[in-house]
């Protein structure tokens, strides 16, 4: 019994640090919908979760914010700047907001 209560321990404490590394180490890319890739960190969370390391919901938001790429910062500092407190469903109408609007044609005068 010993025997497979240390393989199923070990095996849990390695799935643990797979999603902690996932987690920490994701970084948002250019070419694909931000929208996509936050609700890739919002699957990584709920991995940890199940895993009994559920992360509080501002840090959540904060560090996806921090995950964006490099033609979204500004709009991240933007929204670390807002008062009041920035939820996971605000973000994430935010984000589509923001997509949505930047993927309209702009106009040249």
């Amino acid at each position: 019994m010993d025997e497979l209560d240390r393989k199923y321990n070990t095996e849990e404490q390695g799935l643990k640090k797979y999603f902690v590394f996932k987690f920490m180490l994701y970084q948002m890319v250019e070419d694909k919908s931000v929208a996509e890739q936050t609700h890739e960190i919002i699957n990584l969370e709920h991995a940890l979760a199940n895993a009994e390391m559920k992360l509080p919901e501002k840090f959540l938001v904060m560090s996806t914010v921090d995950k964006f790429s490099k033609s979204w910062e500004n709009f991240g500092m933007t929204l670390k700047h807002q008062k009041g407190r920035l939820s996971l469903y605000d973000l994430m109408i935010a984000i589509s907001i923001e997509e949505e609007h930047r993927n309209q044609p702009q106009d040249v005068a």
